[in-house]
């Protein structure tokens, strides 16, 4: 819950960028979107730490980083000043981001295991922070190499499951 809580600040820092039309503000916003990644990386790990690790909280955890990644992709959106073409792409690689996950987890629901591919949520997030703070002017052409590599990824899974049979 904390990463959405981080996510929502990283919203804000982005509509204060576009706001105010400082590119400081985004470069911000992208330092949080790394923090709330590591957060979200370490979480499940301090879960089963503490012997706090559930079915209910791996599920709560996969649901809260869809909206996480909405937000980002939604203040992407609405504080960059895209076209057209820039923000059909846009939707394409949530798309695409949205398949991965769903691939895996309709793979795992018929026992097939299921992570392959380099352009998971981690990798996409973290190179959405460095963008941000490093070449916030450049989101369209990092969008376009994020939707090719996680298009990339959602067709692999895809492939992988459909050439496996489930685990007894």
């Amino acid at each position: 819950m904390a990463g959405i809580l981080f996510t929502g600040v990283a919203f804000i820092l982005m509509y204060r960028g576009y706001a105010s039309g400082v590119s400081g503000w985004m470069r911000a916003a992208g330092g949080v979107i790394l923090f709330a990644a590591a957060w979200d990386i370490v979480d499940g790990e301090v879960a089963r730490a503490l012997g706090k690790a559930s079915a209910k909280g791996a599920f709560l955890d996969s649901v809260l980083d869809r909206v996480s990644e909405f937000i980002i992709f939604l203040g992407i959106f609405l504080f960059f000043d895209f076209g057209k073409l820039d923000s059909a792409l846009l939707f394409a690689l949530l798309f695409a981001s949205y398949s991965i996950s769903y691939v895996r987890a309709r793979a795992e629901g018929v026992g097939i295991h299921c992570k392959v591919g380099f352009f998971d949520r981690p990798t996409r997030v973290f190179i959405i922070g460095v963008a941000l703070i490093a070449i916030p002017s450049y989101m369209n052409w990092v969008i376009r190499g994020l939707l090719l590599g996680t298009a990339f990824t959602a067709a692999r899974r895809f492939i992988y499951v459909l050439t496996r049979k489930a685990e007894s």
